[in-house]
Formats: C-alpha cells, structure tokens, sequence
C-alpha cells in the first residue's frame, strides 16, 4: 500500500503543488514531492488561501507552495512557488502544531502556543497597524501576554482563542465581524489594528471566520455569530438581520457538542457526531441539500448521506468531506474543477470522488477554489 498526496482545482499561481501553471485542474492528479522531505503518509493538516498552500506534518514541520505576491507562501521571492517547500526561516527548530491561511495570509502555531504570523496585512489582519507594516515573507511571532490555542482567518479579518478561551480579533470590521460592540445597537468597527478581546465572549471553545462572518463555539456546546448575515450564514433570520457587530447565540441548534464548525465565504458548516449540517448561500449547491426555499437559508438544514462524515474541509464556496469508510465527496462551487469531477458544473449534492484505482481516504484540506486529499493506494 502506497501513500500519495493528490490536488485538483484552480491552479493559476501553482497553489496545487503540481510543478506548473494551469488554469485548473478538473481531475485529482498526484503531487510530486521527490524534491523536498515532505511524506504524505506523515500529513497532518493541509489548508489553503486564495493561491497558495500550507502543509503541516506531524514532525511539526511547515510546507508552503503557489501564490507569494505579498509573502503568503513564506519565500523571499515574490514569485509564485510551483512545488511545495520547506519552510525553515524563523520556523526553524519550532514545533508547529497548527497552520492556518488567509486570502493572502498565513499562521502557524507552536507547540508553546506561540502564534507566527506573515503575508498581507494591508487591513490589519496581521494585528500590526498599516502604518508599521504592509506585508512580509518572513513570519513574526505576536507578542501577547496569553498562550494561543487556535486562529481563524477570513478574507480581511483574524480571530484567535487564547489558553484562557478568550477570543482576540483584528483586521477589517465592515460588516461586524470583529464582533467588539457590547450591545446590537451599538455602530460597527470598521477596523481594529491589533488583537483586541470580543467582551461577551467568555468561555471560548472554538473559533472559525467566513469572508466577512465569525461563528463561535462555548465550552457548553452554545454556537454564537457575529458579522455578515445577508445570505443567513450566521443561522439567524435574515429579514430580522442583515449584519451585527454584538455575537448573538444561535437558538433551536437541531445538533449537540462537541460540534465542528467551518466556515466558507458565505455558508456555514458543522460536523456533529458523524452528520453536516449548514445554513447559509446556497447559489452553488455549497448547503448539498436538495431541495430548499430560497429565503429560509438561514435555517440549519441536514445534509443526507450515506455514510457518516469524519472529517470536512470547507472552501470559498465548495466543500471536501471524509467518510468514515475512507470515501472522498465533494460538492458546491465548481468553476475551476474545485470538486474533481472532471467538468466545471456546481454540484449540488455530494459525489464521490472518482479515481482510477481502489483507495482509502486519509486526510483532506481545501482552499478558495482548491482542494487536496492524502490517500492509500490500495
């Protein structure tokens, strides 16, 4: 049995880690990585931006390819990086038990729970102000006065939970997803430039960002959202509410914790106890529901499928899931081939991912328009 890393989707700056350019890839095809150290058998977790990739492996090691213009990728150069390397620079020797990407950032956290940071920060996102910093290839660590447990980036904003399950935000505010105001009425932050504590929020399990929303998830089990709601990715009615800056609690929740919450632009999903359910824009099919009304999204919805899920990656508009008999599905947003079903068509109820050979799914990871799987050839 041999291990192998696969890619499919948009590949306009090599985010795919395949050697070369290419608008897309309709169809899953193996990465080549006989010139780094990197074995897929070891990969724990893959996660991507709009054009570049992180791999982390459970030696704690970093690798990153595809689009650098703004450092995203770590490199010196910013030119697109077509394979994926190491990242050694101020990472060397770290451990890293956690990777993260942005739209044009990138994160990776220690095993001491100190958080490293690099790429854009032309909104903030970074927690540096504009003024000190634009962007940087080389990560920095952030000086704050708690360990970090986790991060989330959306298109323009960060959130992170501190070891004492606080959660800290920065970057662009717009439409509420920094989550700082102390009540619904109260105006919104249109940015904040270093990481600043949401008040309310006190006893902090998880965090995920979408493009311009954040949901939360307490120790209790308790879901709360903040930002964004014009499709109802926030699970609240969006003729009540189009955005808030003040998170509020997500009531009549039909799934129990411990729940897995991603978010992707404008849709919202969670993994609890083996099913998905999500809410949110549903234009590409991202919700893998069949049938639903066009003005109740917001409405948590249950996805059906045969087998139970163990593992999803959520993209910009398209989802990767894991069975628990190691089967690949895919399912939404299609246009650069995101599903790997060798057309461009959304697809709006999960399908299995076709490969020329009997395999057995290990881990998946996604980005805004790419995907990635580590299988077993069997």
């Amino acid at each position: 049995m041999s291990y192998r890393l696969i890619s499919w989707g948009a590949n306009s700056h090599g985010q795919l880690g395949q050697g070369i350019h290419s608008e897309e890839c309709l169809l899953p095809q193996e990465v080549d990585l006989s010139r780094c150290s990197l074995e897929p058998r070891r990969i724990r977790k893959i996660v991507g931006g709009a054009g570049h990739s992180l791999i982390l492996d459970d030696y704690g090691n970093v690798y990153s390819c595809g689009w650098n213009n703004k450092g995203q990728a770590g490199f010196s150069t910013q030119q697109d990086v077509l394979s994926f390397r190491k990242l050694d620079n101020k990472l060397e020797g770290k451990v890293v038990v956690d990777i993260a990407c942005g739209w044009d950032c990138s994160a990776a956290l220690t095993i001491e729970g100190t958080l490293f940071l690099w790429g854009s920060n032309c909104f903030g996102q970074l927690g540096e102000h504009l003024s000190n910093l634009r962007w940087t290839h080389e990560p920095f660590e952030l000086l704050i006065d708690r360990k970090v447990k986790g991060i989330s980036f959306g298109l323009r904003h960060t959130a992170l939970i501190t070891e004492d399950h606080k959660v800290l935000v920065a970057g662009a505010g717009n439409r509420g997803q920094l989550g700082l105001s102390l009540s619904r009425n109260e105006p919104l932050l249109n940015a904040a430039y270093t990481f600043t504590e949401v008040p309310t929020l006190t006893n902090v399990h998880s965090v995920n960002c979408g493009q311009r929303h954040t949901i939360v998830v307490e120790e209790n089990g308790d879901l709360y959202g903040f930002g964004d709601n014009k499709h109802g990715q926030l699970g609240l009615n969006t003729d009540i509410l189009s955005n808030t800056s003040f998170p509020i609690k997500l009531l009549d929740v039909p799934f129990k914790s411990p729940t897995e919450i991603q978010c992707g632009w404008s849709h919202t999903v969670a993994l609890s106890d083996g099913q998905i359910f999500s809410w949110g824009r549903n234009t590409y099919g991202q919700l893998g529901v069949k049938e639903f009304e066009g003005s109740s999204t917001w409405k948590v919805m249950w996805l059906e499928n045969e087998s139970k899920i163990r593992q999803i990656s959520v993209g910009s508009e398209h989802n990767v899931a894991l069975t628990e008999n190691d089967r690949i599905v895919c399912w939404g947003w299609n246009e650069h081939g995101n599903c790997g079903n060798g057309h461009t068509r959304d697809v709006k109820f999960p399908e299995e991912l076709s490969l020329p050979f009997n395999y057995a799914g290990i881990c998946i990871g996604s980005g805004a328009g790419h995907s990635f799987a580590v299988i077993k050839k069997l």
